[in-house]
């Protein structure tokens, strides 16, 4: 029987050599592998229970970059928080009822209407469903939009 002698320098060259090979074929498994389906409710932020916002009030949600507004009336708008001008970051300014942005003055109502420019279009905002008495917020897919319409607010 012939003794096969293996040194250090060959041992890590086949072990470097088997473990990218595995690594290969594991990435090609997992490209062929058929992706799991989506369902349409995974693309959505569940924002919470409706029973948990009061009307006219204004709920921030800085994680996902978005406020959602309980209108007067009962209905809901959510508006990003990313300025039309330069996507700095704005603030609800509840002494005056509206959004300012820190870094150019821009300032919009409650609906993300333009109040102040150099902004020159309304704030985007996000669809939203209900579902078993919560609040879904499609935070994947904001709206462009020119001006505020009564569309754009959804009611349970």
């Amino acid at each position: 029987m012939k003794k096969i002698k293996i040194n250090r320098r060959n041992f890590f060259r086949n072990l470097l050599y088997w473990s990218l090979t595995l690594q290969f074929i594991y990435i090609i498994f997992r490209l062929l592998k058929p992706g799991e389906k989506n369902t349409d409710l995974e693309k959505y932020y569940d924002a919470g229970d409706i029973s948990f916002f009061e009307n006219g009030k204004m709920y921030p949600f800085g994680s996902e970059q978005f406020y959602l507004h309980r209108l007067s009336d009962g209905g809901f708008l959510a508006v990003s928080s990313r300025c039309t001008h330069l996507g700095c970051t704005v603030q609800f300014n509840v002494n005056h009822n509206r959004f300012e942005c820190p870094c150019h003055a821009s300032a919009f109502n409650t609906n993300g209407q333009v109040l102040s420019p150099p902004a020159n279009r309304p704030l985007d905002f996000y669809p939203i469903i209900f579902k078993n008495n919560h609040v879904l917020v499609d935070i994947n897919h904001p709206v462009k939009r020119n001006r505020h319409e009564s569309s754009q607010i959804k009611y349970v």
